[in-house]
């Protein structure tokens, strides 16, 4: 394969990866502004569809990791640790939306969640194990998903 289909395989790789994350961070956006400008009913309806959305989307980035290491050819002994940290955010997740009912600032769990779930995404970005546009898109997405998440502390 020469460097021109190598270099065009790479922006087609990046331009799809930017129109899936943009989509999926359509939930945020309209959650949020259903949150904004919704009856009582369609609020509550809106904060919890919210909840659950960010907590699967937080499950997803711990399972990037999972699904790294789990395809990795060679295994290293340190690889542990980044098993154990991509259940984290599922964890998260779902004690966020299970406290919900207890705890009227659970969106804070989610919220720091997708900020710590970015910077060890950077982490891997820096170092070259995930491609180098990811750095703009998860840092576009984090916000995104942060900003919406915000929506459920109002």
């Amino acid at each position: 394969m020469d460097e021109s289909t190598n270099n065009q395989e790479e922006k087609y790789l990046t331009m799809t990866a930017n129109v899936l994350g943009y989509l999926g961070s359509l939930p945020f956006i309209a959650l949020a502004v259903t949150i904004s400008v919704a009856n009582t009913d369609a609020v509550v309806i809106a904060k919890s569809a919210l909840y659950l959305y960010g907590a699967i989307i937080l499950s997803f980035l711990g399972g990037l990791h999972w699904g790294r290491i789990a395809s990795k050819e060679t295994v290293i002994w340190s690889d542990k640790w980044i098993l154990l940290y991509s259940v984290v955010p599922s964890l998260i997740g779902w004690f966020s939306f299970l406290l919900k009912f207890f705890w009227s600032h659970t969106a804070w769990m989610l919220i720091i969640g997708f900020l710590a779930s970015y910077f060890m995404d950077r982490f891997f970005i820096k170092d070259g194990t995930f491609k180098s546009f990811m750095g703009s898109l998860r840092l576009n997405l984090t916000i995104i998903a942060c900003i919406s998440l915000g929506f459920l502390l109002v």
